[in-house]
């Protein structure tokens, strides 16, 4: 390590209040801003936009996600 803290719950703490990319199973998409997560990875998120395969499907004012559905959080 470069003497940064990588753990992912810290990475996800640097990102609250950004845009971030979650990837979920079965190619669904959330792109939004991360508004709280937990340590299991359930996340609250606003102004999200829900892609399946690529393809905006609808939006949603607010989304809790559950963290067995995530794949992996991109800031």
């Amino acid at each position: 390590m470069t003497g940064t803290d990588n753990r992912p719950l810290t990475v996800l703490n640097d990102n609250l209040g950004n845009n971030v990319i979650v990837e979920l199973r079965y190619d669904k998409e959330y792109r939004g801003k991360l508004n709280g997560y937990d340590p299991h990875l359930n996340l609250v998120m606003e102004d999200v936009k829900e892609f399946i395969d690529g393809e905006k499907v609808r939006e949603m004012d607010k989304a809790m996600v559950r963290g067995d559905n995530v794949v992996y959080v991109s800031p």
